[in-house]
């Protein structure tokens, strides 16, 4: 009976305290909290489990298994929370990045040389006569 009393409290203390934070904290990544608070909660219901059941199992073990996807939502919601913010503040605009198409390995632009393609491509462009050429010499 003392012993899970300890285990009860051993995981709604922190689990109470974990959803303090989450409710009032002003932090743009407050979402992360949310990682613990169910490690918690699944920790609670397999003891609470084992308890009434009579499971001998070791307690908390694979949880991370069956919390992963949980994880990997939650840290994704985080990354485009971040990158939203990081967007607004310093004022990047991505369009603009993809419209520059600058290459590593080349000296010219992959823009320049679309709008060199295509004026090569054109059919009928200007070619000046040799005496305009001569002229403007």
């Amino acid at each position: 009976m003392m012993t899970a009393a300890w285990t009860y409290l051993g995981k709604i203390v922190p689990l109470f305290l974990l959803f303090i934070w989450f409710f009032t904290c002003k932090h743009w990544w407050y979402h992360a909290i949310l990682i613990p608070i169910a490690m918690y909660s699944y920790q609670l219901v397999i003891s609470i489990y084992q308890d009434v059941y009579l499971r001998v199992d070791p307690l908390d073990t694979n949880q991370l298994i069956y919390l992963a996807p949980f994880f990997i939502l939650i840290l994704s919601i985080v990354y485009l929370i971040r990158i939203k913010i990081f967007d607004r503040v310093y004022g990047i605009d991505l369009s603009e990045i993809d419209e520059t198409d600058v290459s590593v390995f080349s000296s010219v632009s992959e823009t320049d040389r679309r709008q060199l393609k295509s004026f090569q491509n054109e059919k009928e462009y200007w070619e000046p006569t040799e005496e305009d050429y001569y002229s403007r010499l």
